[in-house]
């Protein structure tokens, strides 16, 4: 009789560990499944808010190159001129985050056309004015020939964004079936444990009715039990955390929202309504005025810009790295030709070494290699030939990169403000920057689990380094 039961016993032990164990990777499937909509959700979000930027620069070349014409101020052409520098590697970015992509590939490279085209038709229009006075230059612009290349630009984006927002809310939906399934699936674990357990128990107590030893063992099994019903109580404890978590990530989302379109939207206004004071009654202000006002116009554009910069910043801290391998030399390389535009017409040597493959987040990664490769370039723009080397090798279990010039450099007293949001060590006027391009480098870096250094000297160059710890690649 002891024999038989004994038998029952281990055959429903045997039952538990197995159904637990089929739930447990259950679970951890649908678990697993849940973590990859929210990376596509959030990669779609990227998509839409590098879009809405594009077009918003388009509309300031437009309106930039507009009060030009008008005013023949030249204060109108500095977001003609920030955005001429700036617009195509956000373009880049947008291209790089659909790349997996056709169709949204091909309307980026119809974007990058046509803001190529209304750029040149915008700097016209300036030459125009300047040449031939205000007359030419209107039936210049009434040639609608800017329209015509604005209009294309929103209509390409319209597709862009429309195409995404399809895929947004089939993301979001997977998302949500997704976490109904985790918690459908952690209830009835819970209950089908509990019942098992029930079961154990029942079958345990007739047994310790029998052997006073026994006994001592059930009163152990009772308690190993009770952690399980504990354990089972955890899991539904760490799903509301989740669903708090998510609800956070929610508001937090709201919030960066309502930083880049209801407060910039202010901001537009006192751009605008300074813009409209000094065309109508600049002759009513004295030159301290003028420059008062001229001071709280391009005030506004900067917070724009710092608005942007934070949200990005912001961004950084919550997105799931997604690691894959990373072939170092190949990313380099596409970064390089994203800058093309920005190398031709300079004297530019760039010798690049064998670069080691790592495990990273390739998406991050490269935008490090964006930050980094945009500052050489910038800094070693008034030198006459510029020379950028680019290398990295492995050693104790670090791989290390670095990326040298010979520009600017900057005193090595001040190598701690370097990585700090909002530090700068050059004046605006000589290289412009808003001071968060480092700070977005060692926070990706930081997350990886590696660190970042500089070194350099004052009109000899600087040298960046960042370091990934290393790990086996299989071939």
């Amino acid at each position: 009789m002891k024999f038989i039961f004994r038998q029952k016993l281990l055959l429903l032990s045997v039952i538990v560990l197995v159904v637990n164990g089929l739930l447990g990777y259950v679970v951890y499937q649908s678990y697993r499944n849940l973590l990859d909509s929210e990376k596509l959700v959030q990669h779609t979000e990227k998509v839409l808010y590098q879009s809405r930027g594009i077009l918003s620069v388009a509309k300031d070349i437009e309106t930039s190159a507009g009060g030009f014409v008008i005013t023949a101020d030249n204060l109108f052409l500095v977001p003609l001129v920030t955005s001429q520098k700036t617009i195509f590697g956000g373009i880049a970015q947008l291209r790089y985050l659909i790349r997996d992509n056709p169709g949204q590939l091909l309307r980026v490279d119809s974007l990058n056309y046509y803001m190529h085209k209304l750029l040149d038709f915008s700097l016209q229009s300036v030459e125009v004015r300047r040449m031939n006075g205000l007359p030419a230059a209107i039936m210049h612009i009434a040639t609608r020939t800017g329209l015509y290349y604005t209009s294309n630009l929103r209509r390409i984006t319209s597709s862009i964004q429309r195409e995404e927002n399809i895929l947004l809310t089939e993301r979001i939906l997977k998302n949500e079936r997704s976490m109904t399934t985790f918690n459908l699936l952690a209830l009835i674990m819970f209950f089908l444990m509990m019942a098992l357990t029930i079961m154990l128990i029942i079958l345990t107590g007739n047994y310790f009715r029998q052997n006073r030893e026994k006994e001592k063992r059930a009163a152990e099994l009772v308690i190993a039990n009770a952690e399980l019903v504990v354990a089972g109580k955890e899991i539904i404890y760490q799903n509301e955390e989740k669903i708090k978590q998510e609800s956070a990530n929610k508001e937090l989302e709201a919030f960066s929202y309502s930083v880049s379109h209801d407060l910039r939207a202010p901001l537009r206004h006192i751009g605008g309504f300074v813009d409209l004071l000094i065309k109508n009654s600049s002759a009513q202000l004295d030159e301290t005025g003028l420059r008062y006002l001229n001071i709280i116009s391009e005030s506004s554009h900067e917070m724009g810009n710092l608005i942007d910069a934070l949200l990005t910043f912001s961004r950084l801290s919550r997105t799931e790295l997604q690691r894959t391998k990373i072939d170092s030399g190949k990313l380099v390389a596409r970064v390089i030709n994203t800058f093309s535009d920005e190398i031709t017409g300079r004297d530019i040597e760039i010798n690049i070494t064998e670069l080691p493959d790592i495990m990273g987040d390739e998406s991050l990664i490269g935008q490090v290699w964006i930050n980094l490769i945009s500052n050489a370039l910038k800094y070693s723009r008034n030198v006459e030939k510029a020379i950028i080397d680019i290398g990295g090798h492995t050693e104790n279990g670090l791989t290390e990169f670095h990326i040298r010039d010979n520009g600017a450099g900057f005193d090595m007293k001040y190598k701690d403000k370097l990585f700090g949001v909002f530090q700068r060590l050059h004046k605006a006027r000589e290289f412009e920057g808003i001071g968060i391009g480092l700070a977005n480098v060692n926070r990706i870096v930081a997350r990886h689990g590696g660190m970042c250094r500089a070194e350099g000297i004052v009109g000899q160059g600087a040298s960046f380094y960042f370091s990934i710890p290393a790990v086996i690649i299989n071939q």
